[in-house]
């Protein structure tokens, strides 16, 4: 991950650059997945505990569930 920083009007405009190192693999978000698919709190595509959409919860590798079951 990297930060970009450019200055418009005065104003600093930060930008996350992401690279694939910062990614979960799809074998991480699969595993991850079925944990949620199992949990009492998954409320369709959404985690009924925290409100995050559980897809973009799991973009990067050092994501964590909010009830730390992975």
């Amino acid at each position: 991950m990297r930060i970009e920083e450019i200055i418009v009007d005065g104003i600093p405009i930060r930008k996350v650059i992401y690279e694939d190192s910062d990614l979960a693999t799809q074998e991480q978000k699969n595993t991850w997945l079925d944990t949620c698919n199992s949990c009492e709190y998954k409320k369709n595509e959404q985690c009924g505990y925290c409100g995050c959409i559980i897809e973009s919860l799991m973009m990067l590798k050092t994501s964590k569930c909010p009830l730390e079951k992975w």
